[in-house]
């Protein structure tokens, strides 16, 4: 026997005596159309194979569209037909989205297990970039001789030849490997402050106390020798 189909004992007649009892509000009536057809609405949508809490909320929905639906019926004998249908109807989407939903949440797995293998290359690229910004700041504390000199020799590229950049500050030559290991020197001074800061705004880092020169992006050590125009050319 087909579940769509209704127990043969069924009298369509009775149906429609419940459905006119039903819009007068008679609640007796409506326990007993429930309980009449819920067999029906329970094996229809199992054969969508739901979880019980979905079949549940079939259930439920199914009815409730019953409830809306009842005084817009035309012919009561024709309930199984309308319940079976209907029962179908919200099963299929019931069903539906549930493998929507799995399909989703194994997507989502599997970009967080991605995120999850580059989480470590995702921390060493933010702290450079916190580095970075710390030693813009330390750098811009400086006094303008100071900023000249490590902005040219640090971020300018292609870093300017000795002379024409000893013209362009206008200071001796000679002078400017001994003035890079000052303002070196103060720039390290400038960043253990705001590393030492409370409240600061990046986390301590362990930059000036782990490497010998500057962080990254200054990357010549402190306690290197000045270049002197004999080196560099």
């Amino acid at each position: 026997m087909s579940p769509t189909a209704g127990p043969p004992s069924f009298d369509p007649g009775e149906d429609a005596r419940l459905v006119d009892r039903c819009l007068t509000g008679d609640a007796r009536a409506w326990a007993a159309l429930v309980a009449r057809h819920e067999r029906l609405v329970y094996a229809v949508a199992r054969s969508y194979r739901l979880s019980d809490a979905d079949l549940g909320d079939v259930f439920q929905d199914v009815f409730a569209a019953l409830v809306r639906g009842m005084p817009r019926m035309r012919e009561a004998r024709t309930l199984v037909r309308w319940l079976s249908s209907t029962t179908e109807r919200i099963a299929r989407a019931t069903a539906l989205r549930r493998r929507r939903e799995q399909a989703l949440a194994a997507s989502d797995a599997a970009a967080a297990h991605e995120v999850a293998a580059d989480q470590p290359a995702v921390e060493a690229e933010l702290e450079t970039l916190e580095e970075q910004a710390l030693i813009r700041l330390a750098l811009e504390s400086l006094p303008e001789g100071c900023r000249r000199l490590l902005a040219a020799l640090y971020y300018e590229d292609p870093v300017p030849e000795y002379a024409a950049l000893a013209r362009r500050l206008g200071t001796p030559i000679g002078s400017l490997g001994p003035t890079r290991a000052r303002c070196l020197e103060r720039l390290r001074r400038r960043l253990r402050g705001l590393l030492e800061t409370p409240g600061g705004i990046i986390r301590p880092v362990t930059t000036t106390s782990r490497r010998r020169g500057p962080p990254s992006g200054l990357g010549d050590p402190v306690d290197a020798r000045p270049r002197t125009v004999e080196k560099r050319r």
